[in-house]
């Protein structure tokens, strides 16, 4: 699906030698001058910024004569490489998230009984079961907070 989208090729201009991109999650990274051919939706949001990056002239027509395609060929196979990685650490997350926030929503609906059983078999740890059912909760809470969704 996003090899179907139009490629629109940006220029990292920045004052710094090297640019990673941590605000829309592409991961990618950028040296001075370089340019990428990125999908027109994730561009736009790149061009947004002017004191960072310019839209680029197609250096591969311009360059083919030269012997440099090599040159701009390869940052194009690694955008594409990079982008995916990024898109699978994004769903990595988003599926470990639906899962904490099942277990959440399961431990929620349990009562005494279930969260001192699942407490024990789950994470090896005893809840007193002369606390609250709200502060058994809480103390399962924190348990899946700390050691993670097992």
């Amino acid at each position: 699906m996003m090899n179907q989208e139009t490629q629109v090729a940006v220029q990292y201009i920045g004052r710094r030698p090297s640019y990673i991109d941590r605000l829309y999650g592409t991961g990618l990274s950028f040296d001075t001058e370089q340019v990428r051919g990125l999908p027109a939706s994730i561009a736009k949001n790149f061009l947004r910024h002017g004191d960072l990056f310019q839209r680029a002239a197609v250096v591969e027509v311009a360059g083919a004569g030269q012997g440099e395609p090599l040159v701009p060929g390869t940052p194009l196979d690694d955008t594409a490489a990079q982008l995916a990685e990024a898109q699978r650490l994004q769903d990595e997350q988003r599926a470990k998230d639906l899962r904490r926030q099942e277990l959440l929503d399961q431990v929620s609906n349990m009562d005494k009984e279930g969260l001192q059983v699942f407490a024990k078999d789950t994470y090896n740890q005893v809840v007193p079961k002369t606390m609250t059912l709200e502060n058994m909760r809480a103390k399962v809470f924190a348990f899946i907070d700390q050691y993670g969704p097992v």
